[in-house]
Order: C-alpha cells, then sequence, then structure tokens
C-alpha cells in the first residue's frame, strides 16, 4: 500500500529554528577537547558529577556533550522522559564558501579524514566536507550563502565567538539527521504532532526533509535556513547513520508545539517555558522560546 504525503500544517509552522543537540561520549573531557580544539567551540559548562558539559556553537547554539551514566538522565527535568544523548548522529555546520580550502587544510592538519561530496549541480555546485569525531558522529561542513534572502528566525554571527588559527571557522549548527524504523508513520507524525514542515522527499530512498521554518522550501542546498533530516536506519552520504535516541532542542512556539503534543498523547514534561515531548521512536524534542536579546 503506498501512502500519500501528508498535508503541511495549517498556517505557518511552530517551529523556528534550531537551537542544540546533545550527544553521547565515552570520554567527556576527550570530547570537551576535541570540539574546543578542531570546532573552537567554547566551554559554557562542566558538571563533572553528572558527566555532562555544554559548548557555545554561537550566542544562539549549542552543543550538548553526555557521558552516560546509569540511572543518571543528562539533564534531571528530562528524567521521565528517559532522554539520552543521540549515538552515531550525522549532523551539519554552516562555514562560508570562500572558508572551504582552510577547512580542508585544516581537517588535514589535525589528522582527520574526510569526504567531499558535490550535493550541487555543474552550474551551482555545493561542495561539502564530511568527517567523523572520535565518537562516531558523523559531522558535516556545509557552505550556506549568508546573503541569501531567507535567513532563519534565529540569526547567526558572521565570525565564530572565539576565532582562533587552528579551529575550524564554523558559523552555526545547519542540520540534524535522525533515524526512524517506522519512515512512514514518522513522516506523517512529526508535521501533525510537532508541526514540522515537511519539505520534500527524495525518489529512490526513505529520506525526509524537514524545514525548521514558517514554510516548507523547495530545496535547501546553500540556503542559511536550517533542517531535520529524517531517514529509516540505513547508511547515507559518507557512510553515515541517523542518530537513535537523540536529544535534539528547537526555538519555536512552545504553546503551539504543546497543544499538538498533548493531542497526540505523547509524554511531555515542562521546566519554565521549555517543554519536552518523547517521540515512539526515543528521540526526545525540547522546544524553546525565541531569545529575546536577538
Amino acid at each position: 500500500m503506498t501512502l500519500s504525503l501528508p498535508q503541511a500544517p495549517a498556517g505557518p509552522s511552530p517551529i523556528h529554528d534550531l537551537a542544540g543537540l546533545t550527544l553521547e561520549v565515552n570520554q567527556l573531557a576527550r570530547g570537551v577537547r576535541f570540539y574546543g580544539q578542531v570546532l573552537g567551540l567554547p566551554l559554557l559548562h562542566l558538571d563533572e558529577e553528572r558527566q555532562v558539559a555544554q559548548l557555545a556553537v554561537n550566542r544562539a547554539q549549542a552543543l550538548t556533550l553526555w557521558r552516560p551514566v546509569t540511572r543518571q538522565p543528562n539533564e534531571p527535568w528530562l528524567g521521565p522522559l528517559r532522554a539520552r544523548g543521540g549515538s552515531h548522529v550525522h549532523y551539519a555546520f554552516q562555514i562560508r564558501p570562500e572558508d572551504l580550502p582552510r577547512c580542508r587544510a585544516l581537517l588535514d592538519a589535525h589528522g582527520l579524514p574526510w569526504q567531499e561530496i558535490n550535493l550541487g549541480t555543474p552550474e551551482a555546485p555545493d561542495p561539502t566536507l564530511y568527517f567523523f569525531d572520535p565518537f562516531g558522529h558523523g559531522l558535516e561542513l556545509r557552505a550556506v550563502n549568508r546573503l541569501d534572502a531567507r535567513q532563519p528566525a534565529c540569526p547567526v554571527p558572521e565570525e565564530p565567538l572565539q576565532p582562533q588559527p587552528h579551529a575550524l571557522p564554523v558559523l552555526g549548527l545547519r542540520e540534524v539527521a535522525l533515524a526512524f524504523g517506522d519512515y512512514d508513520a514518522m513522516k506523517a507524525r512529526l508535521p501533525r504532532a510537532y508541526g514540522f514542515a515537511l519539505a520534500k522527499e527524495q525518489p529512490d530512498r526513505n529520506f525526509a526533509q524537514f524545514t525548521l521554518g514558517p514554510a516548507p522550501e523547495p530545496d535547501g542546498n546553500g540556503t542559511p535556513r536550517r533542517w531535520l533530516y529524517a531517514w529509516d536506519p540505513q547508511v547515507g552520504l559518507a557512510d553515515m547513520l541517523g542518530g537513535d535516541h537523540a536529544h535534539v532542542t528547537f526555538y519555536a512556539d512552545v504553546a503551539a508545539v504543546a497543544q499538538r503534543a498533548q493531542a497526540e498523547g505523547l509524554p511531555c514534561v515542562t521546566q519554565g517555558e521549555r517543554l519536552a515531548v518523547r517521540d515512539p521512536e526515543g528521540h526526545v524534542f525540547e522546544f524553546r522560546p525565541l531569545p529575546q536579546e536577538l
């Protein structure tokens, strides 16, 4: 039986942007060193007891590293949802197109094998660099056109927070890719239960692309808009997998998302203005308002 493509949510999507991601690591100190030295991400917070570190990507986005500890959630308020960090997550950082040659040289200098794939066309090339961190997470460096009119709701600074000559000049988190065992159910549920805007599917594989913005966009290549990718368990580009049991944070109209998730009967917890929802596939999606200062 062939399922029809679900209709986009009525009105604009309540999802504004990508705010952060939590990754599982088996050595917290090594993770802090890797992301601090290779990506240049400054350490915001370190909790040795809970084995959690948070690093800034820019003024609005953060990367959290969590070393799993038995019966201890990565954040106490998420305990009822059994939230974890993601394993083998594929995600992307934004860079400027002119920084691609420097990124190639820096990856070589750090001794990191990398692969380049052109996701564009001969007329409009879109070269992208792929490499792995020490914990099996698949990283991507994606060039974006900062002059494109389709700017995300939460702006990214033009420069890294702490520019360092040895670190990759990343500007922000661009996308996260997650695995879903029941692809067809996911494709219907994400727009209905959270309001994600389904933009497109690939014709030759179970791969759906959701725009993190008010409406679906026809193509994500080279644009500054952020994305959520979802596919069934499979090897993607550069032998990278979608993440399992990931904790991903989004900027959103929290009340609108809460209404959808509660109508769907999904487990939810709140802390202040933050809402977290456990998806049936085990991912935990956190939603928070846009920062007032941006």
